[in-house]
């Protein structure tokens, strides 16, 4: 796959770091499908725009204050021209806490755009101290 997909998928991260810092749960999810499949790191599962917009809402404008997070995306693949599957980081900090997550991102491409349509978030567990 050509470097204007990649750039392109990038871009929707870069929109979703800017959104999460605005607590802006509508410009975070619009490039998410309507029937997007999202399982939080707690394992919580969400099916369709609707229900997983309503929990970014609850979240991002109850519970972001004072939490920073960012996306690192550590490959992008295509199998097949219309389906790209991402791998990301996301590390957030928070006062009192640092975690990371990692993601599996699945998109497609309609009409020429790349679209959310499945997400599996997991937290990363720190090595035991020795």
């Amino acid at each position: 796959m050509d470097d204007v997909d990649a750039r392109a998928i990038r871009t929707i991260f870069d929109d979703l770091e800017a959104a999460f810092s605005e607590h802006d749960a509508s410009k975070f999810d619009s490039r998410f499908t309507s029937d997007i499949i999202f399982t939080a790191v707690n394992g919580q599962r969400f099916h369709g725009w609707d229900d997983i917009h309503s929990y970014h809402k609850e979240r991002l404008e109850n519970h972001a204050d004072g939490i920073r997070t960012w996306y690192e995306i550590d490959a992008i693949t295509f199998p097949a021209p219309t389906v790209a599957i991402a791998f990301v980081r996301q590390p957030v900090v928070a006062a009192d806490a640092k975690r990371s997550n990692v993601g599996t991102w699945v998109l497609t491409k309609k009409s020429g755009r790349w679209w959310v349509c499945a997400i599996q978030n997991t937290g990363v567990v720190a090595p035991p101290m020795e």
